[in-house]
């Protein structure tokens, strides 16, 4: 009696250990979103067009922010978020909705945890009939935690598939919870209308069926191959389960009222955008691409290496979920935190075996204890105040950092005359500028790559050449604003005759040639 009471009173101080630790974490995660990171510059164009829903109507919108794009009517699928927030930020600023982007990741990396140690009480040692029996590894829940952190965090900013990353990655811990309580709980169910509100948040919303005809396809194998009479029961059971998960589920994410277009942008995306088949965005690139990806690429073999040695210890449903969010992640970088959601439970269990006795020490957990007070302390100091200026926030970490052309974009809204109302810009500025200046200009381009044609990405964006400056000089521009380093249009304007009439930290503001003679040089 005495050694099962220390053995409870073990486990629970070692759970105080594992809590303190998950919290560092979350709020790593919370702090990187406050202290480091600026808005994302998807976030200004998901604005505008919450904007135009309000003023339109919800359905397929003509566009009003450039002058570019096509003149069809195209599918903001994701336009209940945009909406959101939209109204988050009219009810908050942009202070409001940093914090609930902090939420949302903090939030996501709480729920990966929760799907680590939910799968580790039911993973499986030799097989379906030796499980590990109620003993848990609770710094492998820690270090696979920081494992799918680590893949996740820099695709995760105020946008849609933030938002939608954390809804999932409670669908995926209600799934495995159901997985670990014999398939029969009843809050697995609400992943079905959970679908049904993410297909008009992201299209991400799709994983939820796909996780279940994974599900249904490892149940079939079990029923067919590990077919013991006195489970067979069970097998059918849980066969005409999944199956009708899958089924609802997959109608579910056909209650938007945007769905012909959303089948279309996939389409578009998979098949015909050349922005998204091009390493010009950031996160389309390879995971691996880069420094950190390489360290990315080292981890994810590390897991890799891991499954080939104790695949055993995981259902086949849970290895199928694996592989499809494999080949996800080997398609675009963008989707590394759809991987983690799976990847993460699943290394807390084929991980080598941790030891947690430095979790229940006593002065570990002081010390825990005193790097979250601090890290909390340090992040509310770095959250913006009431007097805080959000252009002065957007580019607080210097010059040397991604930031916008605040400067330039005051400059043209009070110096340069609208005739066109037409403004020059390069890719990760349109969203800012259209956001910024919108009741006077409207941009070239901006992160909408399925609202300009495919050519004209040809022209202006992937090709040097005569058709760039072609494009540039027939949409009659007023002004241009382009970064002072690696810009891909300063060179062709100036070789057209433009002129620099502004130049900061970050931007330089360019105009016709025409325009420039008799206008004051900042």
């Amino acid at each position: 009696m005495s050694s099962v009471l220390s053995r409870k009173k073990t486990a629970l101080v070692n759970r105080h250990g594992l809590v303190l630790m998950i919290a560092l974490i979350a709020l790593a995660g919370a702090a990187k979103t406050i202290i480091c990171d600026t808005i994302d510059p998807d976030s200004f164009w998901h604005l505008r067009v919450g904007e135009q829903l309000l003023n339109d109507g919800i359905g397929p919108l003509n566009d009003s922010i450039s002058y570019s794009s096509i003149r069809e009517p195209w599918t903001p699928y994701s336009w209940l978020c945009e909406i959101g927030m939209l109204k988050l930020w009219q009810f908050g600023g942009f202070r409001l909705a940093i914090a609930a982007t902090a939420m949302c990741v903090a939030g996501f990396i709480v729920m990966m945890a929760f799907s680590c140690v939910e799968l580790q009480k039911y993973a499986m040692d030799n097989g379906p009939a030796e499980a590990l029996r109620d003993r848990q590894f609770q710094f492998s829940v820690i270090v696979a935690t920081a494992f799918g952190t680590f893949l996740s965090l820099p695709f995760l900013s105020f946008r849609p598939v933030t938002f939608c990353l954390f809804i999932l990655s409670i669908c995926f811990s209600l799934i495995v919870r159901d997985r670990r309580i014999l398939e029969k709980t009843k809050s697995v169910w609400l992943t079905i209308p959970l679908a049904a509100f993410l297909i008009n948040i992201h299209l991400f919303a799709v994983l939820i069926p796909i996780w279940f005809f994974a599900l249904l396809l490892g149940a079939t194998w079990e029923r067919i191959f590990n077919g013991d009479p006195e489970w067979m029961h069970e097998f059918n059971r849980s066969i005409k389960r999944y199956g009708i998960m899958f089924l609802m589920s997959a109608l579910a994410c056909c209650l938007t009222p945007m769905l012909p277009g959303l089948l279309l942008a996939v389409g578009h995306y998979t098949l015909h955008d050349p922005m998204v088949a091009s390493t010009v965005i950031g996160e389309m690139r390879p995971f691996y691409s880069g420094g950190m990806g390489k360290i990315s690429l080292a981890l994810v073999l590390y897991f890799a290496l891991c499954m080939l040695q104790n695949q055993r210890r995981m259902r086949l449903g849970e290895i199928i979920i694996l592989l499809i969010s494999a080949a996800f992640l080997l398609w675009k970088g963008r989707m590394s935190p759809v991987f983690a959601i799976a990847a993460a439970p699943a290394f807390s269990v084929v991980m080598p075996r941790l030891h947690d006795r430095v979790l229940a020490k006593r002065p570990v957990q002081v010390c825990m204890l005193l790097v979250l007070s601090m890290g909390i302390f340090r992040t509310a100091e770095a959250f913006p105040n009431s007097k805080t200026q959000f252009s002065a926030w957007l580019n607080r970490n210097g010059a040397d950092c991604p930031g916008y052309p605040t400067k330039s974009a005051e400059f043209v809204s009070n110096r340069i005359e609208k005739r066109t109302g037409r403004i020059i810009n390069e890719f990760n500025w349109g969203g800012y500028l259209a956001w910024e200046l919108k009741s006077d200009f409207k941009v070239l381009l901006d992160g909408r790559t399925q609202v300009f044609a495919p050519q004209f990405w040809s022209d202006v964006y992937l090709n040097d050449g005569d058709q760039r400056r072609k494009v540039l000089a027939e949409s009659g521009a007023d002004v241009a604003i382009v970064p002072i380093d690696k810009s891909r249009f300063r060179a062709t304007l100036v070789q057209m005759g433009w002129k620099s009439i502004h130049r900061d930290d970050r931007a330089e503001v360019l105009v016709p040639a025409e325009r420039f003679v008799g206008m004051d040089v900042d």
